[in-house]
């Protein structure tokens, strides 16, 4: 089994800047990356949401995968912390994690959890790396956000033809959900 990267998804507009991001990071590494996300145990509305809107990014990196040829694997796990992390990592030999953020704060949050996480899979026997390598996005500005419309927009017109494309329905949910957030902020 080769290397990967793991992209951990949580149903937040950060997930756009993480997802683009880790495409193109595994494009340039060993070309494989795992979609993670948890399971919803809980049915709630807020829960249902946020589902969707995990499903919209692992769409979104699916079409960019292919369009880049990454593989591109999809996992639930019950947590995305703790020991069922963990054990992913070590299972599929994560060299890299990528996440979103939000906002400063909960930046300062993940990079103290993500060196816990460092600390504990030192600690773990199944671990094989020295270290493990993370990238924490925060979501993009509108500038910056146009941009990566306007270059996914670029990418998919340039698909060949007979090859199933991002439609511009599941691209623009994507985005306006995103733009609607980063204007609530």
């Amino acid at each position: 089994m080769e290397a990967g990267i793991a992209l951990l998804l949580t149903g937040s507009s950060a997930d756009l800047s993480a997802t683009v991001h880790a495409v193109e990071l595994a494009q340039r590494t060993n070309g494989i990356l795992h979609a993670v996300y948890k399971t919803d145990r809980k049915g709630g509305r807020k829960r249902a949401g946020a589902r969707e809107t995990q499903e919209q990014f692992i769409a979104l990196a699916t079409r960019l995968g292919n369009q880049a040829g990454v593989g591109i694997r999809t996992h639930i796990l019950e947590r995305l912390a703790g020991e069922p992390l963990i054990r992913f990592l070590c299972a599929h030999r994560i060299f890299c994690l990528v996440l979103g953020v939000n906002d400063k704060k909960e930046f300062e949050r993940k990079s103290v959890w993500v060196n816990l996480l460092r600390k504990q899979l030192q600690t773990n026997k199944n671990w094989y790396l020295p270290a493990l390598w993370s990238v924490i996005m925060t979501p993009w500005d509108a500038s910056t956000l146009e941009h990566a419309i306007s270059e996914v927009n670029s990418r998919s017109r340039t698909v060949m033809a007979g090859e199933s494309s991002l439609a511009e329905s599941e691209r623009a949910d994507i985005f306006s959900t995103v733009l609607q957030h980063n204007k609530n902020e």
